[in-house]
C-alpha cells in the first residue's frame, strides 16, 4: 500500500509551502484524496507528476523535473552562501537577486531583483511566495519573460505610438476614474499634434521640454503649461504602472513656480450692476447663485431640485471637486431666487438644464457688454469668499463654505481690498502717542463679551472672552 503524505511533506518534497500545495490540490494540480476532512496525497503519485515535470506552482515556468532547493544552490548561488545587507538577506544568484524583507508589522516578505529588458534595474515584491523556494521560481519566470518577451508589456508598446496610448489612457483610466476628463481630452489635442506619432518607448524627457517651449512661444502662461505638464507626468506614470516604459520621462520636467501667479480679481459692485444689466434672463440665476454660495459652475448646473431645501436654507452639492457632497447654507436673496425659479419649472428636475458651454459663452458675452475685463466665471467663488472676508466673517467659516479641506488653499482665494488694510494699521495711529494712552480700568473697556449685542463695532474687530 503506497503510503500518504500530508500538505507539509509534499512542500518539503516539491519545495512549496503547505499553503500552495492546498491551492493547487483545489485547483485540481495534484491528485489527492480526503480522509476525516484532511487533504492526502500518495506518494507515488507526486513522483509520477514530477516525473512528468507537470507539477509547477503558479509561477513556475522550468519545463524539466524539479530539482532540490540545495542542489540548484549549489550549481548557482554565488558564493555559495546568503549575504547579510542591513536588516535583509540576500540569496544573489546568475539571473538576479531573492531577498527577505521585514516589513514595520515584523512579518517576511521576499522580493526580487533583476533587470528588465531595456537593461533597466528592477525591484518587486513577490505577494504570493512563502518560502524562498517559491521566490526562486518567481524570479526564474520573470527573467525568463524578459528574455523571451512573450509575456513583456515593454515589447509590446515598442511599436505603439503616443496618441494611440492617449486613446488607451482616456478609455481605461480617465473616463472611469477623473471628473475632469473632459478637460483632459481638450488638452490632448494639443499634445497628440506635437508628440503623437512619436513612439512611447522612445519619448524623452528633452522632447517634452520642446514641446514646452513650443507651448509658451505659442503665448500660453506658466500656469497652463504647468496644467499640461501635470497631465503628461500623470499619463506616464500609468504607462510606467501598466509596465508599458520603464521610467517616467516627465518626472525629470520641472514645474514652473505658482507663488506669484495666484489671481486677485474680485467682482466690484459696480461691475456687478453692470454685469447684471448685460445678462441673459436665463443666465442672471446662474451667476446669482454663484455669487451668493460660492459654488462651482459644474456644482450649479449638476443642481437638481431635490437638492434644494428652503425650509432649512440650505442646498446640496454632490458633483464636487473632491467627490464629497457638501451643504450650503442659502442666504435670503437666493432662497428668494429659487422660490421663483421653482414656481416658473414646477415639474422640472434639473435647475438649470443648459451646457456648460453655452453658460460659460453666455457669460463671456455679458462681460464683454459690459466692459469688464479679465474676469471669469470661477473669479464669481473668489469674490464670493472675499465679500464675505470683509464682512467680517473669519476664515475658518469661509474654509467651510468652500469645501475646502485646507485652509491655506481657501487663503489663495481671498484678496480684500487695500483699504481695509489701511484701515487696520491706522487703528495703531488713533489710540494717539505713548503718553497720551491712558491705562484702563478694568478689562471690559478693552474686552467685549460674546452677550453684549450691541456694540457698535463690526464683527472682524470684535474680542471674545472664554
Amino acid at each position: 500500500m503506497n503510503p500518504l503524505l500530508d500538505a507539509r511533506a509534499v512542500g518539503s518534497i516539491l519545495n512549496l509551502h503547505p499553503k500552495s500545495v492546498y491551492r493547487m490540490a483545489s485547483a485540481g494540480r495534484i491528485p489527492h484524496v480526503r480522509l476525516d476532512g484532511r487533504l492526502r496525497f500518495e506518494r507515488a503519485e507526486i513522483d509520477r507528476l514530477i516525473e512528468r515535470g507537470r507539477v509547477r506552482s503558479a509561477f513556475e515556468f522550468m519545463q524539466q523535473p524539479l530539482i532540490s532547493l540545495a542542489e540548484f544552490d549549489k550549481r548557482f548561488l554565488k558564493g555559495g552562501k546568503s549575504a547579510v545587507k542591513g536588516s535583509q538577506r540576500r540569496w544573489r544568484y546568475g539571473i538576479g537577486t531573492i531577498y527577505l524583507r521585514e516589513t514595520k508589522q515584523g512579518k517576511g516578505r521576499w522580493c526580487m531583483d533583476y533587470k528588465d529588458g531595456q537593461g533597466k534595474r528592477r525591484r518587486e515584491v513577490i505577494k504570493a511566495a512563502q518560502t524562498r523556494g517559491e521566490a526562486l521560481v518567481a524570479l526564474q519566470a520573470k527573467v525568463s519573460e524578459v528574455f523571451t518577451g512573450k509575456f513583456s508589456p515593454l515589447r509590446k508598446s515598442e511599436s505603439v505610438m503616443f496618441k494611440e496610448f492617449a486613446d488607451i489612457y482616456m478609455r481605461d483610466y480617465a473616463k472611469k476614474e477623473k471628473k475632469s476628463w473632459k478637460t483632459d481630452k481638450f488638452r490632448l489635442r494639443k499634445i497628440k499634434e506635437s508628440l503623437g506619432d512619436a513612439k512611447l518607448t522612445k519619448i524623452t524627457d528633452s522632447m517634452i521640454r520642446g514641446y514646452r517651449q513650443q507651448r509658451l512661444d505659442e503665448g500660453i502662461s506658466p500656469l497652463t503649461a504647468n496644467r499640461e505638464m501635470a497631465l503628461l507626468k500623470k499619463m506616464f506614470s500609468y504607462a510606467v504602472e501598466k509596465g508599458m516604459i520603464g521610467e517616467n520621462p516627465a518626472r525629470k520636467v520641472k514645474m514652473f513656480s505658482e507663488v506669484d501667479t495666484a489671481r486677485d480679481r474680485v467682482l466690484s459692485r459696480d461691475e456687478e450692476q453692470r454685469l447684471f444689466s448685460e445678462l441673459a434672463p436665463h443666465m442672471k440665476p446662474i451667476v446669482l447663485v454663484g455669487l451668493h454660495s460660492g459654488l462651482r459652475l459644474g456644482e450649479i448646473l449638476g443642481l437638481n431640485w431635490s437638492d434644494v431645501n428652503l425650509e432649512k436654507r440650505t442646498v446640496k452639492a454632490e458633483h464636487t471637486k473632491a467627490k464629497r457632497a457638501r451643504f450650503v447654507p442659502l442666504n435670503s436673496v437666493l432662497c428668494a431666487e429659487f422660490e421663483k425659479l421653482r414656481t416658473a419649472k414646477l415639474d422640472a428636475k434639473i435647475i438649470f438644464p443648459f451646457k456648460r458651454r453655452s453658460v460659460r459663452t453666455g457669460f463671456e458675452n455679458a462681460l464683454k457688454a459690459a466692459k469688464i475685463a479679465v474676469f471669469t466665471f470661477h473669479d464669481l467663488r473668489r469674490s464670493f469668499g472675499t465679500r464675505l472676508l470683509e464682512s467680517g466673517v473669519d476664515i475658518v467659516t469661509i474654509q467651510k463654505l468652500y469645501g475646502h479641506s485646507n485652509v491655506l488653499v481657501t487663503q489663495h482665494y481671498l484678496h480684500p481690498r487695500d483699504v481695509l488694510s489701511e484701515e487696520a494699521v491706522e487703528l495703531l495711529a488713533s489710540h494717539g502717542s505713548r503718553d497720551e494712552q491712558k491705562k484702563p480700568e478694568n478689562l471690559s473697556q478693552i474686552c467685549h463679551t460674546k452677550e453684549e449685542n450691541s456694540l457698535p463695532l463690526p464683527a472682524n474687530r470684535v474680542f471674545s472672552v472664554n
